[in-house]
């Protein structure tokens, strides 16, 4: 027997409870010969209590729909690697546009150096009653960076960084940080990260979740199979 998601339960009880509800609080106004017009108030009150019973079933469901919700992952970036030499490779970075919709990913490449890379990005979480609305966590993705393993490389190694988006445009992340109390509606604003090891034709791709953190998982079997090799 297939299994009825909670938001589904939630919603269907919910319709159920205001008809009920709606029908002994609103209607049959001309009152049954052997029940008397005393009955009346008490059923108007009976059907008030199912309506209210049914709003809040419908709230429960919202509020689960929203809960699960925050177990979505967006997808916002994909990265492949070929390696060029020893701890070198080419990165091949595609981004998600979320500026303009209907837009085509961007494409950059670079050079990274170090056994692994990394990904920053800037992320704003909202306050009720946008968040419980479903307003979206809003991101900037910023750098690309390479990661080595061994703390004496991390200090005396060629290091590369790139830069992701455009520094100098303004966003609310600037505008948050110099007027704190103009955006009392910005719930949370922090920095997020993510870093896999880098190997030739692997191939991963960078979500966010719905609790506005980075995350990375490879994109094929192959780099999934990379990883297991390598202890992953």
């Amino acid at each position: 027997m297939p299994e009825i998601s909670p938001f589904v339960a939630f919603t269907a009880l919910a319709l159920v409870l205001i008809l009920i509800g709606s029908m002994w609080l609103f209607g049959g106004r001309r009152p049954r010969r052997d029940a008397g017009p005393r009955l009346r108030p008490v059923r108007r009150f009976i059907g008030l209590l199912v309506l209210l019973t049914g709003l809040l079933s419908a709230f429960l469901g919202f509020t689960v729909y929203r809960y699960l919700q925050l177990f979505d992952d967006e997808p916002v970036a994909v990265i492949t690697l070929k390696q060029q030499g020893p701890q070198q490779f080419l990165a091949t970075v595609t981004l998600n546009s979320h500026d303009v919709i209907g837009a085509p990913p961007a494409v950059h490449e670079f050079t990274v150096n170090g056994d692994a890379w990394m990904m920053d990005a800037r992320v704003l979480r909202w306050q009720l009653p946008a968040a419980l609305a479903g307003v979206p966590s809003l991101y900037r993705l910023e750098r690309l960076s390479g990661r080595y393993d061994a703390v004496e490389q991390e200090r005396t190694a060629p290091r590369t960084v790139y830069e992701l988006g455009n520094a100098a445009a303004p966003d609310l992340w600037s505008l948050k940080k110099q007027f704190p109390t103009w955006l009392p509606f910005v719930d949370a604003q922090f920095g997020s990260a993510t870093w896999m090891p880098m190997f030739d034709n692997a191939q991963y791709t960078v979500l966010l979740n719905g609790r506005g953190g980075l995350l990375a998982k490879p994109a094929d079997a192959v780099t999934a199979e990379g990883l297991r090799k390598r202890g992953w």
